[in-house]
């Protein structure tokens, strides 16, 4: 039958009419051919579609490919094709046009069941998908959603199944912590190895109260990440429940919150704390000793008031930042004398209060204040600059002379007054039986204000850190300007040695690459090479904390192992600055004083360590640029080892920017920068059949050379260009047998 007449009558054939009314759905029969023409169909077929017989005729001339969408026809042909030639069941999913202009979901099942004419016939039955491919539509969609929320989180979230002791958690756990977690099998937050020992007391009462009911919950706590650092997390949960009221989950989410909490415990420091020495100000210290003698407590306490004698000497001798510097260090020895639980603070210009607990007696308090003395007499006696510090000390007792602040700080400053009217570099105790002695003397005046804090700041010598910058800007000699500014750093703070340490790849082993000596100062270069920190007990760490490491004197370390290395290379003093690239130490500036010890003053620390700064990013950025050339060099010679010819064009233009061996032995004329069209075929534009714009064609013969090649293409990056990496495998032999 003919197709214009078959488009007409069809459609109206009432041959399968009862085989119709016995089988559920949207029947149709339709031809097996291309458009799979329709035959016949039930009325709920019709009712489906809201097309009658007559409209599926004049709009789609029977053809049921044309109701299919667009885009799932292809599919549905190759499927049916595949599915129906072996004659055997076949089910689609499909969208088909519907009379309102809407499409609608069907699932499909048809098979081939008999012949007419030169083609065969389908069988189909249509069953309407809209509602549940909406639905998933729908939760692809909210997956999606929620996919892209957590991509552009740093929240972690986790779910905690309560009857299995199993905690699940996303994947920011790894990213954030750099490891995966493995809780599970019974008691998960109470043995948690990766929160902070001073935080598991938190996470246990966390798990109690959570399983007990409590609907919400927070807390910080502190998560081990893998370099055994504690990142402060603030840490939400929420409880789930069954049908009975059983606990079943606790769902929750991790937040980094350590910055925030750094932030505001810097700022708590800055509120509390002296700029300059880093102990209690004022304030602090008066409030501290407030509180703890509000608790009335049972044991002996002792008041010490030190003011350091003659200060204004060393000021006008070495200069308000000498000054500066000399207190710091009377600071850090007033430290160490000292335990944790007791008060110490900066009162006034160089005057300073220790509190010290649960002292024993008034014996015991003197001998305290002789420790005192003994520091400052012996802090600067090695130092380069020779010089004594000394001071005066005043003390009065808990609960002898006084139950509260003011009166224990009005009886240490008369005793203090009476130790300066003496000879100084003395200490005197507050003595109630002698209270006519001291009644008379007028008060020290500690606590005046800190002329370090009103000053203002001497300014840093920006002329030598500018030229520095420029040097290693204009220079094309990286190696050549780090050796001429180490040499112009050293002379200008005249240091006996300025040097730079470069971690190996791991990061266990340093070497000293570069090295400069003043004059008289043996070089120790050459023996300092592959040096190992774990051998110096952990060398690296004496960075954790702080990027400076800061040493008046080499024998007031801890380790046997760093005293004996500087002993070896004759340094009494050192200061280090850290090298670090994304969060990583990778190595050292330092300066070191042979002569004797040094004490450096802020402003030589803060120059040094800016200009550090700016030796280090040059550095590291010399470094990362032969790391990657080192990488070209082996990827070049990857791809000349290669038995394929290889080149890389520009995505664009089709200019070549690498060929590899292989390619240069078949054609010596090919070069960089030609266009491969022009290189390879001798064409002024594009090939028509060009694999890159016909991913169909993997076979390319070339008459220029004779050559069959399977060609792949790939996509990727070259030297910061979009480009083409071209691999063509010679198959001559195999397409001309």
């Amino acid at each position: 039958m003919r197709e214009d007449v078959m488009r007409h009558e069809v459609i109206s054939l009432e041959d399968d009419d009862d085989l119709f009314k016995h089988i559920p759905g949207s029947v149709y029969r339709c031809l097996n051919d291309k458009y799979f023409t329709i035959i016949n169909a039930n009325q709920e077929f019709f009712d489906l579609v809201g097309f009658s017989r007559e409209e599926i005729a004049a709009h789609f001339n029977n053809r049921l490919i044309d109701m299919i969408h667009p885009f799932e026809r292809e599919n549905v042909v190759t499927k049916m094709g595949k599915s129906l030639s072996d004659h055997a069941k076949c089910t689609c999913n499909y969208r088909i046009l519907c009379k309102d202009g809407c499409y609608k979901w069907i699932l499909d099942s048809c098979k081939a069941i008999g012949n007419a004419g030169e083609y065969g016939t389908i069988l189909g039955i249509m069953v309407e998908t809209t509602e549940i491919e909406d639905t998933r539509e729908e939760l692809e969609l909210s997956l999606d959603r929620h996919r892209v929320i957590m991509e552009q989180t740093s929240d972690i979230l986790f779910e905690w199944d309560v009857k299995t002791e199993r905690i699940l958690c996303s994947s920011h756990w790894e990213e954030k912590f750099g490891y995966e977690p493995s809780i599970e099998n019974g008691d998960s937050c109470n043995k948690l190895a990766h929160i902070h020992p001073d935080d598991l007391l938190k996470a246990q009462k966390l798990s109690r109260e959570i399983q007990e009911g409590k609907p919400y919950l927070t807390a910080e706590l502190r998560i081990r990440d893998k370099d055994e650092n504690y990142l402060w997390c603030r840490v939400r949960m929420s409880n789930q429940f069954d049908e009975k009221g059983a606990l079943i989950k606790i769902i929750g989410i991790i937040q980094d919150i350590d910055e925030e909490k750094r932030m505001i415990e810097n700022l708590r420091k800055c509120a509390e704390r002296d700029a300059l020495t880093g102990l209690y100000n004022r304030a602090e210290t008066q409030k501290q000793i407030k509180t703890y003698l509000e608790q009335t407590p049972d044991e002996y306490s002792a008041l010490f008031m030190i003011d350091t004698d003659n200060f204004k000497l060393v000021n006008d001798s070495g200069g308000h930042l000498f000054g500066d510097a000399v207190l710091s260090e009377i600071a850090a020895g007033m430290k160490k004398i000292v335990r944790k639980s007791d008060i110490v603070g900066r009162i006034g210009g160089d005057e300073f209060t220790i509190f010290v607990k649960n002292i024993t007696s008034a014996a015991a308090a003197e001998i305290k204040a002789q420790q005192l003395l003994d520091i400052f007499h012996h802090l600067f006696e090695n130092d380069k600059r020779g010089f004594e510090i000394t001071c005066s000390i005043g003390i009065s007792m808990y609960p002898r002379d006084g139950i509260d602040f003011q009166s224990l700080y009005s009886c240490a400053d008369q005793a203090l007054y009476e130790a300066k009217n003496r000879s100084k570099n003395c200490f005197v105790m507050y003595d109630d039986t002698a209270r006519s002695k001291f009644s008379g003397i007028n008060h020290s005046s500690l606590g005046a204000a800190i002329d370090s804090d009103l000053r203002a700041p001497e300014t840093v010598p920006e002329d030598l850190v500018n030229y520095v910058f420029q040097i290693l800007y204009d220079t094309n000699d990286t190696d050549e300007a780090i050796q001429l500014l180490l040499e112009i750093v050293g002379k200008r703070f005249d240091v006996s040695r300025a040097y730079i340490f470069e971690n190996t790849e791991d990061g266990k082993f340093c070497d000293n690459t570069y090295e400069w000596c003043n004059e008289g100062i043996v070089p120790e270069k050459e023996m300092l090479q592959n040096m190992s920190y774990d051998a110096l007990d952990s060398y690296a760490d004496l960075f954790r904390e702080d990027p400076i490491f800061y040493c008046r004197d080499i024998y007031k370390l801890s380790s046997e192992a760093q005293i004996a290395l500087f002993e070896q290379q004759n340094i009494r003093s050192t200061l280090q600055c850290a090298m670090m690239e994304k969060n990583h130490f990778v190595g050292f500036i330092g300066f070191d004083e042979c002569t004797g010890n040094r004490l450096w003053t802020k402003e030589e620390v803060g120059t040094l360590s800016r200009i550090s700064q700016m030796l280090s990013t040059f550095l590291q950025k010399k470094r990362a640029l032969e790391r990657d050339q080192r990488t070209v060099n082996q990827l070049r010679n990857i791809l000349d080892m290669q038995d394929a010819y290889i080149y890389v064009i520009d995505q664009s233009t089709f200019r070549m920017f690498y060929l590899n061996e292989k390619t240069k032995l078949l054609d010596e004329s090919a070069k960089p920068g030609m266009f491969c069209y022009e290189a390879f075929f001798g064409r002024t534009t594009p090939c028509v059949n060009c694999p890159i714009s016909h991913e169909e064609i993997e076979e390319v013969y070339n008459p220029k050379y004779d050559v069959w090649t399977k060609v792949h293409v790939e996509s990727f990056q070259w030297e910061e260009q979009d480009a083409y990496l071209i691999s063509c495998y010679d198959i001559t032999a195999y397409m001309k047998k």
